[in-house]
């Protein structure tokens, strides 16, 4: 930007310059206008002595003058070259001048911006070491927490295999206490029933004679067998019951013990991850004040492009509503005709 400047600056200075030395042109028309004259001159003189050979007072008086007319003229001319050669010089002297001026300044300048590239550089340097090092701490700090959170998940592991196992074994005896209870039922229910035959038998001996009483016995056997089986199935279930609520003590005590043992891991993580959130809080902080900086300056380049980029779109509105205002009169146009053509038929 600073190279383009002072080269635009060269370009101005010699157009000035070029201005200037159009001194040059001005004397060459002063040598013209003077060789004219002196042509003139020298043909009247000529035409003179062709005309008469013998010169009066008068004629010598007047070639005289003429003679000190041209060495005046001729004085005039070395005074003019003189003077456009001086002003010439001093020009070519002056711009020689602002040229070195300008080169000193560029040098000046090319100095300058390489001392910012070389800081800009350093600073670049130092913060991509800052940051190398900060993603090797933590690239460690992870490495740590993946290996405390493989041991804790194996401990996890080995505790849920634990319960479960037991869990299955005291299943696995429920099943067969329950698998005994029902051929314990069945067996009964066999007895009851070779029984029911043997009485149904007799009963159909004797049905005659004792029907009354029979029938009598039968309803209260049957409330008997009733009552000891609903005894039976009431007693079963309650064993079932406290089974089940024993288990599931059990399982409650290990769910806590893996709860506790989880809510100690979790916090330790949590810990070395707001460890961890501080440090990248940190960084982000730097890289914030350096993203800053760098926004700040694409902002005010921004700016600059949304200010042009405005003033086009401006421009092409103002166009856009130039063309809807020549269609729309086009348009009205179109229906004014429309409208005399009726009246031009009539």
């Amino acid at each position: 930007m600073k190279t383009t400047k002072i080269k635009k600056k060269i370009k101005n200075i010699k157009k000035s310059f070029s201005a200037k030395l159009s001194l040059s042109s001005f004397t060459k028309k002063v040598k013209s206008n003077i060789g004219k004259t002196y042509k003139k001159l020298s043909n009247k003189k000529k035409k003179v002595k062709k005309a008469k050979n013998t010169k009066s007072a008068s004629q010598i008086k007047a070639q005289k003058s003429l003679r000190e007319k041209i060495l005046k003229y001729k004085q005039k001319e070395k005074i003019a070259k003189i003077q456009a050669i001086k002003v010439r010089n001093q020009e070519k002297q002056r711009l020689k001048d602002e040229e070195l001026k300008i080169k000193k300044q560029e040098l000046k300048f090319k100095g300058e911006e390489l001392k910012l590239r070389i800081a800009d550089q350093k600073l670049k340097e130092q913060a991509e070491l800052r940051l190398q090092s900060q993603e090797l701490r933590k690239k460690e700090e992870e490495k740590r927490i993946r290996l405390e959170q493989k041991r804790l998940r194996d401990e996890e592991l080995r505790l849920r295999e634990v319960a479960e196992k037991r869990i299955q074994d005291e299943e696995q005896r429920i099943r067969n206490e329950e698998k005994r209870i029902r051929n314990e039922e069945g067996r009964k229910r066999l007895e009851e029933a070779q029984e029911k035959k043997d009485e149904n038998q007799r009963i159909r001996d004797l049905e005659e004679k004792k029907r009354l009483e029979v029938e009598q016995i039968k309803r209260d056997e049957e409330k008997r067998i009733r009552d000891d089986e609903e005894k039976k199935r009431i007693d079963i279930e309650q064993k079932i019951k406290d089974e089940e609520q024993r288990i599931r003590d059990q399982e409650q005590k290990i769910q806590d013990i893996e709860d506790n043992k989880r809510l100690i891991a979790e916090q330790r993580i949590k810990d070395e991850e707001q460890k961890i959130k501080n440090e990248e809080k940190k960084i982000r902080n730097q890289e914030e004040k350096i993203k800053r900086e760098v926004e700040e300056q694409r902002f005010k380049e921004w700016e600059l492009k949304f200010d042009e980029q405005r003033k086009r779109n401006e421009e092409e509105d103002f166009l856009k509503e130039e063309q809807i205002k020549l269609k729309e009169e086009e348009r009205r146009k179109k229906l004014e005709l429309e409208m005399r053509k009726p009246d031009k038929i009539n």
